[in-house]
Formats: C-alpha cells, structure tokens, sequence
C-alpha cells in the first residue's frame, strides 16, 4: 500500500474500468459497460493525480495497481457535515474478499486521521450489495435521510450517503 504517483495512472484506469464492468454488470447495461474507455479514465486519472486536490493511496501486488482508494474534500453540502468524502474505492475483482480492500482501507484512514476530520462520507449505488456490506464492514453508518437517484447510461440508480467518524471507523478495523 503507497500514495498514489502519476505514473500510477492506466493502472488505477484499468482497475476503475474492469472493477464497474464486473460489480455493476447487474445496474447497467452491456453495452454501457463494455464501452467505458480504460484511455479515457487513464487521462483523467493523470490530470487528478498531477494537479487535483484528491489523495489517492493505491494497492499493488507483484508491482501492479490492483486497487485504489480517492479521497478529498468533502463536495456534500447536505445535512451531515463532514470534511473528507471518498470519491472512489475499486479493487481488481480478482482480489475482491481477500483482505486487500481492508488493509487499503487501513491506510488511507491511518492518513486521514493525521488531519482534524471528524467526519467521513461516501456515497454508494443502493443497488450495490457487496459494496453496502463492505462499507458497514468497516464501520460506516447508512444516513438514511440522504438518499438521492441519477440516471446513467438509461439507466435510473439509486445512491445514498454512509457516514462514518475516523475514531470509530478506526475501532471497527482494530477492535481492541
């Protein structure tokens, strides 16, 4: 686990694609999926990790980015104030419940508990059952209040916010 560098780009592109096509294959349709561009999220990758705000940390194994985690600033200005929001957490789906999410998820928090955040938040597609379960797995909390829907790729998805505080989401990884 490490801090993203640029030249990190077309893997976390790679990830990002082929992690949409597997774990959203049931929400949208093939042919949506099939034409995301891993160059076109490479060149924006580049421009995020070359002059963004956002902090990436990356997972590799045997020297290749096998998954990532983006976070900033918080966009949300709704009812739960909070001062980072995870942009993107994607795993290559062949190393999806061996542990490397979590052990991402441990760096990237042990990082942002060195700031004075108080909240975190991310969002997640309602559909998205093995995402909902890994995000309560690591102590992140449903805001109920804060559900909200968009249309991509014709298709209508649902997405809410979860809320978790850095001590507590750090309990939830180390229990004592």
């Amino acid at each position: 686990m490490r801090r993203a560098r640029s030249e990190d780009a077309a893997g976390i592109a790679h990830v990002h694609v082929r992690s949409w096509q597997i774990a959203y294959r049931d929400m949208l349709s093939r042919d949506y999926l099939e034409r995301l561009s891993v160059a076109q999220r490479q060149r924006q990758w580049q421009a995020r990790l070359k002059h963004d705000e956002t902090r990436v940390m990356v997972a590799e194994s045997d020297g290749r980015v096998i998954g990532f985690c983006a976070w900033g600033s918080c966009r949300d200005t709704e009812a739960v104030p909070c001062q980072i929001e995870v942009y993107s957490f994607y795993l290559d789906p062949a190393y999806w419940s061996r542990g490397v999410g979590r052990r991402l998820w441990q760096h990237a928090l042990a990082e942002i508990r060195q700031g004075s955040s108080t909240r975190i938040s991310l969002w997640v597609l309602t559909a998205n059952q093995r995402a909902l379960r890994f995000y309560r797995s690591l102590g992140f909390e449903c805001d109920s209040g804060s559900r909200t829907s968009f249309e991509l790729g014709g298709v209508t998805l649902g997405e809410e916010r979860w809320v978790g505080t850095p001590k507590g989401l750090w309990r939830a990884l180390c229990p004592a």
